[in-house]
């Protein structure tokens, strides 16, 4: 069977290397949003006007449905909550690209003479801005992820899952130079922390790309720490974008990057960039039978995190939140089967016990019936707006926060009952 995984972290010990000193178990990372500096741009590629592309696509389905049946907490249902005040305005995001910046791969290459590929003369321009993180302390004991600089005040981008619950983290540069580094803030939802470290001379910031204009096909370059060996280039091609994908027992990922470039264990957090050199995603997360690199791999847009930044430099520390449930979407097969009165909906096949639809009296359906659990709830609406799909809900859930109440109208042997929920923070692990 297939395992979605997030990219782990390499576990390591650093007391190999005489050029490492070893963690300090007593160094505490600070959250204290008081004591985050204050927000700075952060340098991009320039962005022309262009719509988002529709999420819609045939992988979604086929997801959902799969892991619904395998028992997987489709419907657990995540957004990301927001603790910056709505209301509070946010810096602006430079977007002056650097002059010497390339405008085609074959110029790229043409930088670094004869001989040179695409793949390496992006190696050339970023690996220095890109870092090894060490990470001890945390419930895997200690362990390898990647990360890059995206200010000259040290600023470093990289998963969440790399630095959660750490009591220490070593950025380690190309040149060998280590730092230790502070979390300044977290996106758990998205799966992204900003931490921040005091750069060795002469570290430069990466430039942040457009993900919007992404397209399949293009050549896409992964930077980073693979089973611990840091500096590693490897090349694939975009594969898909705009996916939407959840790992087990995790919130729903939304607007990610597909690609093909081998991604392994320790690549958490570390660039995904374009033929010119500008950073288009995070790395965060592969599909495959063996926990390593199948072709499947993929990364947060960093349009994504660039909207994120602002409120991650001020010490935002957003949570995911979940109702609870998992779920299907309806289709008419499926409603003519189980005597459904509507043939568009989600059929709730299971209620987390003690969680936010429980406590609402949310009813899930019954285990032993079949693949398809029947006499489950079907949700019709969430605040009044039609639902068809789990995606929908989340997508709905989007920016609230733990607290927040939300009315579900389901129906239930033939009648339409409106069932108020409070949300509450996706917990850290589910089963």
């Amino acid at each position: 069977m297939h395992h979605r995984v997030e990219v782990p972290m390499e576990r390591h010990d650093m007391s190999t290397d005489p050029a490492q000193r070893t963690p300090d178990p007593n160094e505490e990372i600070l959250y204290s949003r008081s004591a985050a500096p204050s927000p700075e741009p952060i340098v991009t590629a320039p962005v022309a006007p262009r719509p988002r592309r529709s999420l819609a696509g045939p992988l979604l389905a086929v997801t959902l449905v799969a892991s619904t049946v395998a028992g997987g907490l489709v419907g657990g249902l995540a957004a990301s909550q927001w603790l910056a005040p709505s209301g509070t305005s946010k810096p602006a995001i430079a977007t002056e690209a650097p002059a010497t910046s390339p405008s085609s791969p074959s110029e790229v290459a043409a930088t670094t003479g004869a001989g040179a590929t695409v793949a390496s003369s992006v190696y050339a321009r970023v690996n220095g801005s890109v870092v090894h993180l060490a990470v001890s302390g945390s419930a895997s004991g200690r362990g390898n992820g990647s990360g890059f600089v995206v200010s000259d005040r040290g600023y470093i981008l990289t998963n969440q899952h790399v630095v959660a619950g750490a009591r220490t983290i070593l950025a380690r540069f190309s040149t060998g130079e280590t730092r230790p580094a502070t979390v300044v803030g977290t996106d758990r939802g998205n799966d992204l922390a900003l931490l921040q470290v005091e750069l060795p001379a002469g570290v430069a910031a990466v430039t942040l790309g457009d993900s919007d204009e992404v397209e399949p096909g293009e050549l896409a370059i992964a930077i980073g720490s693979p089973f611990g060996l840091d500096q590693t280039v490897t090349q694939g091609i975009i594969s898909a974008v705009g996916r939407t994908w959840q790992p087990s027992g995790q919130p729903m990922r939304r607007d990610l990057i597909q690609t093909d470039a081998p991604i392994n264990p320790g690549n958490s957090g570390g660039p995904l960039l374009n033929a010119d050199g500008e950073v288009i995603g995070v790395n965060s997360m592969i599909e495959s039978p063996v926990e390593g690199s199948v072709g499947i791999g993929f990364a947060v847009a960093i349009n994504v995190a660039k909207d994120l930044l602002p409120e991650l430099q001020t010490g935002a520390q957003n949570e995911p939140v979940w109702l609870g449930i998992s779920g299907i979407a309806i289709d008419q097969d499926i409603a003519d089967d189980l005597g459904l009165g509507v043939s568009s909906g989600v059929l709730v096949a299971s209620v987390i016990e003690n969680g936010p639809a429980a406590k609402a009296g949310v009813r899930g359906g019954d285990p032993e019936s079949g693949d398809i659990p029947r006499g489950g709830d079907v949700i019709v609406a969430l605040d009044g707006v039609a639902v068809a799909s789990v995606p929908d809900i989340s997508s709905r859930l989007r920016g609230r926060k733990p607290g927040d109440t939300v009315t579900l109208t389901i129906l239930r042997d033939g009648e339409r009952i409106d069932l108020r929920v409070t949300l509450e923070v996706w917990p850290a692990e589910t089963n």
